[in-house]
């Protein structure tokens, strides 16, 4: 594979990306490497400013960067580097490499090792090997269930939504009442579970369903592995919640909120908008919009921009 600067310039300005290039056109690379393992022929990133330093890319050839605003490009005396100049290295960086390097591909496709009851599948659906997906459960177009993966109840998955391995979802949540003997006695959930378009689920991730509404995870969620998410919990648009996060029963997880690892979010809250939750906080009360929280418990010691 031989891809010129030029090839990766012309789908930028076509995805209408914002850019500036400084180097030569007939630059070509072959694949991708870190900045700390650069190769000749690949593409890198920069971070940030603290990442570089002026004998970075001494010796190679043939190499091209993509970089903020704040690197002193005009230092690198080389004429075989090109810098691709733009705000937001990192996601013009990565929107190149799916284009050109694209990973595996899941065409439709359900494992004969897989137990599959539901009548409601969509167009393109892959799902894995040892899968178990209940007669009750809705699933959209283009969704990758990968393997050993359990789905029950009334659930309901959204277009191109992605589960990783190991993930359960749709069993009970954790509910019980003491009885006049004072036995523990299990209380039945009715609910479901309803998971918005382009949600990616990682690796054993737990989600419940709901009491008597469904749990909802919304549009573009992007939750990492094993996390548990409990029964009538509302994840709205565009969250992200890192590795180990535990949210709690019916809490309430505010659009565009980033929840960093080993989080724990009490049970009954509402957390604002755009907020960031910090690693490992111990979340006891509610969050405002636009706030970051970190600490056990957990407290307010910033804005969110």
């Amino acid at each position: 594979m031989c891809i010129k600067a030029i090839d990766i310039l012309n789908f930028l300005q076509k995805s209408n990306l914002k850019y500036d290039y400084f180097g030569r056109m007939d630059i070509s690379i072959n694949g991708y490497s870190s900045l700390h393992n650069i190769k000749d022929n690949n593409i890198t990133w920069i971070k940030n400013e603290s990442y570089y330093k002026d004998d970075l890319f001494s010796g190679l050839k043939n190499v091209l960067v993509v970089s903020g605003p704040d690197i002193k490009i005009k230092e690198v005396n080389n004429d075989d580097i090109g810098f691709i100049i733009c705000k937001n290295p990192k996601a013009i960086f990565f929107t190149i490499l799916n284009k050109f390097f694209s990973q595996e591909k899941y065409i439709e496709f359900i494992s004969p090792n897989s137990v599959v009851l539901c009548k409601k599948i969509g167009k393109g659906v892959y799902i894995g090997h040892n899968c178990y997906v209940g007669p009750d459960v809705i699933i959209g177009d283009h969704v990758v269930i990968k393997n050993n993966v359990s789905i029950e109840g009334k659930t309901k998955i959204g277009n191109n939504t992605v589960i990783h391995s190991g993930v359960v979802i749709g069993g009970d949540g954790f509910g019980y009442y003491k009885n006049n003997i004072g036995e523990n006695i299990k209380i039945p959930h009715y609910g479901g579970v309803t998971i918005g378009e382009n949600v990616e689920i990682g690796a054993n991730v737990c989600i419940d369903k709901g009491t008597l509404e469904d749990t909802v995870i919304g549009n573009n969620v992007k939750i990492s592995n094993l996390c548990h998410i409990a029964h009538n919990v509302k994840i709205h648009d565009c969250c992200v919640i890192t590795a180990g996060v535990v949210i709690t029963g019916s809490t309430v997880i505010g659009k565009n909120t980033y929840i960093a690892p080993g989080a724990i979010i009490k049970n009954q809250l509402t957390i604002g908008e755009n907020s960031l939750i910090g690693m490992g906080a111990v979340v006891l009360a509610d969050v405002e919009d636009n706030k970051v929280v970190v600490g056990i418990p957990a407290k307010v010691i910033r804005e969110h921009k």
